[in-house]
């Protein structure tokens, strides 16, 4: 072995520039993992806690669970909601619903009332006006008059004509007027009356037991009526009467 292969390496030598980069790259490496866990060690908190992977798993899987409930709940709210909203509605339309059988009842009660002041019947097959209102509306006078037979009548109708006649003021003076009609109701529907002929015609009774008229009565203008009488006439002949006194 020859003398330059025995010699140590010098520090000059590639090699041994090489092996103290290596060195001082170990030392550096060393020094920074220490220096790394020193500096977590000294600044985690003392209370900190540390948890597994499967921990984490299983609090996520929790968080899962809890929102699913949360979204089950909310659910549960909105058709809570839905159902008070329909039951609000059911309720408006029960009260709507009472408020037309509370009219339609005090319709009734009026029916009633007008019924009520029926007459006693007078002798077999005999015509009574068994009730009469008379009213005023506007220029006109709003009537219903209820007439009844009594006892059997075997089938023959009665027939004959309703008439009206007032008596008031006119030009200062009290006079007695006949009234005709300017709308009948009768079974039929009303009957608007525009002549003489109509207006005996819609004011004409054909009966067997009972016959209900209603309807409006023209005043002539200027006059003042104060009593209303209505007649009952078959042919000629004046079968029933009744006289009403009008409110001012």
């Amino acid at each position: 072995m020859s003398a330059d292969s025995s010699a140590p390496l010098s520090s000059g030598s590639p090699r041994g520039w090489l092996r103290l980069f290596a060195g001082l790259l170990i030392g550096v490496l060393l020094g920074s993992s220490a220096g790394y866990f020193y500096a977590r060690q000294l600044y985690r908190p003392q209370d900190a806690v540390v948890i597994t992977s499967q921990q984490a798993s299983d609090q996520e899987e929790a968080m899962r669970q809890q929102t699913t409930q949360l979204r089950y709940t909310r659910g549960q709210l909105d058709t809570a909601d839905g159902e008070l909203v329909i039951e609000r509605a059911a309720r408006e339309e029960l009260e709507a619903q009472l408020l037309t059988a509370q009219a339609e009842l005090g319709r009734v009660r009026d029916q009633l009332a007008f019924y009520e002041q029926l007459l006693p019947p007078g002798p077999e097959g005999s015509v009574d006006i068994r009730s009469v209102q008379i009213e005023r509306d506007g220029g006109g006078l709003r009537y219903k008059v209820l007439l009844m037979r009594s006892g059997r009548n075997g089938g023959t109708p009665f027939a004959g004509a309703l008439r009206f006649q007032a008596t008031g003021v006119l030009k200062g003076e009290t006079v007695t007027v006949d009234l005709a009609p300017m709308q009948v109701k009768a079974e039929t529907g009303p009957v608007t009356v525009t002549g003489e002929s109509t207006s005996a015609a819609s004011l004409a009774l054909q009966f067997d037991q009972y016959q209900r008229s209603q309807g409006m009565l023209a005043v002539p203008e200027g006059f003042v009526p104060e009593n209303v009488t209505v007649s009952v006439l078959e042919g000629e002949t004046v079968r029933a009467t009744r006289s009403v006194k009008l409110e001012l």
